[in-house]
């Protein structure tokens, strides 16, 4: 009987093969098959399915894939899931030969199987699956990589599968990483002859490290569906991050280092950052020892959200806007200066924002916030990577009684100004105007009136003109050399004002009356007692200009000096 079975078998392969005595003709995505209707209707349900007369032979035109030609059945299945390699592997199956399943055809094989109904072939397959790809993360990774989806049930039966067994994992590595640490250089068997070195870390962190760069490396559709797995998986990264103090300098690695691309970097960066959200609690403190998680993670978003395409971008800039207040908001709850963090002006803007609006800060943490965004101010004004608005806004996101010195606001500007040297002549007056000369120290006031730009303001001038109407006030006035020093200096103030002055005509000529008249009353009595010719003679050119200016010819700026001011002026003279 064996040998009988054996023969037939043999038979049934070998008419396969050639196609003789074939009976019916099956058109798969254009390619023909010599089959014979037996072995397809033992195998099939799909075959058995197929409308035919009572003889048992098919009709004409019975079916829109079926048609008679002479005594040669032709059956045509032009969009078989798995085409034309499935297909033959199932044929091949019906002539009694078992499919020989690798990581390639199972996929087609099993999607021709289920759609021509045969039992036998989807439960070997599924065997197949379970042994060599959903075993470990690694396979199913490696599966998921290289897999074509094809349209069928089987994309689904397979996607989901390889997706648990890798979310699965990587939660697991989650729980059973105690610290987050990143690899740390150390030389190994150093000799003179073997002088390399490697980087080594926690076994447990290596192997997240790991789980998280192949399971986000996978195309978009993977990557976003296993983000939503394993948020849902409940791993709390808070508490996590509380075991260990070194969990920026792992996130650097991992992003910066172990991800390949940037859009790798933007998967692992939106996974890590929607599970610390949702195990973030609803109130404050919210942060807590996790506050280098949450600072890190959005620095990296600021970094790639400018380099990525729109829909990635769009994602990005959701959890940015959620890191930017819960940060901004729990600012207090830092365990590291801000500084110490790469945050773009923009961002930084923002955290303010939520920092002064919504935390209620004490006077003492304003003041000491405030202090820290002047270090930024002056980190950003040395390589020009702050806009003016920007700037402007950050500085006055703070009372005027934060700044006990406008030092570090002096010299940020006068970078920003250098590096910048697009600004329009409004921004640099606006920049210049968050200067308090009362808060500048001896030496950063002395520099600053040496400057052209900084003098030329007229709220400066003003204030230089005010300081030496003061000193004037205060002179007695047969002492004629100090008068003569101090008039020199209210001379060239107020000439470096006119030029600076705007089109106000009518003020304008108030001015040059009132400076005609300082010029030649007191000051001349005091210039004629002067022992000095060289003063007099400096005295009367700069007199002329003044006298010869043509009015047209002034440079707008957006104020002019208060009369009274000017009126002070001459009435200590």
């Amino acid at each position: 009987m064996a040998k009988k079975e054996a023969g037939f078998s043999t038979w049934l392969q070998r008419v396969r093969r050639t196609g003789e005595f074939s009976d019916v003709k099956v058109c798969v995505n254009g390619e023909e098959f010599h089959l014979h209707m037996l072995p397809l209707l033992n195998a099939s349900a799909y075959f058995r399915n197929l409308p035919s007369t009572s003889n048992g032979s098919p009709p004409l035109s019975s079916s829109p894939h079926s048609a008679q030609h002479g005594c040669c059945r032709i059956i045509n299945i032009p969009d078989l899931p798995g085409g034309v390699e499935g297909f033959s592997a199932i044929a091949d199956f019906c002539y009694l030969l078992k499919p020989n399943f690798t990581l390639e055809n199972v996929a087609p094989i099993r999607a021709a199987a289920e759609f021509l109904g045969v039992t036998e072939v989807l439960e070997c397959s599924k065997k197949f699956l379970y042994v060599n790809v959903f075993v470990q993360w690694q396979a199913s990774v490696s599966f998921l990589q290289h897999y074509r989806r094809l349209s069928s049930p089987v994309d689904e039966y397979v996607e989901t599968r390889c997706l648990k067994v890798i979310v699965a994992a990587c939660a697991k590595a989650f729980g059973e990483t105690k610290y987050l640490t990143a690899p740390i250089l150390f030389l190994a068997n150093r000799t003179p002859e073997n002088n390399h070195h490697r980087h080594t870390t926690s076994s447990q962190c290596q192997t997240l490290t790991e789980i998280l760069v192949h399971m986000l490396s996978l195309p978009d559709a993977y990557a976003s569906e296993a983000i939503e797995a394993l948020v849902d998986a409940k791993v709390n990264l808070n508490l996590k991050c509380r075991q260990s103090r070194n969990v920026r300098s792992w996130l650097n690695s991992l992003i910066d280092n172990d991800c390949q691309t940037d859009r790798a970097r933007c998967w692992v960066v939106l996974c890590l950052s929607r599970m610390l959200i949702k195990g973030a609690p609803a109130i404050r403190p919210w942060m807590e020892l996790s506050s280098q998680y949450w600072c890190t993670l959005l620095e990296h978003v600021d970094h790639l959200v400018t380099m990525v395409d729109e829909v990635m971008k769009v994602r990005l800039v959701v959890v940015k806007k959620v890191l930017e207040h819960r940060i901004g908001v729990g600012m207090e709850e830092l365990d590291d200066y801000l500084h110490c963090y790469r945050f773009v002006p923009e961002t930084l803007l923002s955290m303010i924002g939520y920092y002064v609006d919504e935390a209620d800060p004490d006077p003492e943490s304003l003041d000491e916030v405030a202090g820290e965004v002047d270090g930024f101010l002056w980190n950003f004004a040395e390589t020009g990577s702050i806009a003016p608005d920007v700037f402007l806004s950050l500085f006055k996101a703070f009372p005027a009684s934060c700044r006990q010195s406008h030092d570090t606001t002096y010299g940020s500007i006068e970078k920003l100004l250098a590096k910048r040297p697009d600004c329009t002549p409004e921004d640099k007056q606006q920049l210049w105007r968050l200067v308090d000369p009362s808060k500048l120290s001896p030496a950063v006031n002395e520099a600053a009136l040496s400057n052209p730009g900084f003098l030329s303001q007229p709220h400066i001038l003003e204030s230089v003109l005010q300081h030496h109407s003061e000193e004037l006030s205060k002179l007695d006035d047969n002492d004629g050399r100090n008068l003569r020093h101090i008039m020199q200096k209210v001379i060239n103030a107020s000439l470096k004002l006119l030029e600076e002055n705007s089109r106000r005509s009518n003020e304008i000529v108030e001015l040059q009356k009132q400076y005609a008249a300082l010029l030649g009353g007191k000051l001349q009595d005091s210039s004629e007692s002067s022992p000095d010719p060289l003063w007099r003679s400096n005295v009367q050119s700069h007199h002329r200009l003044f006298v010869n200016k043509n009015v047209t010819e002034v440079p707008e700026i957006s104020e002019a000096p208060s009369t009274p001011i000017l009126g002070s002026i001459h009435g200590s003279v």
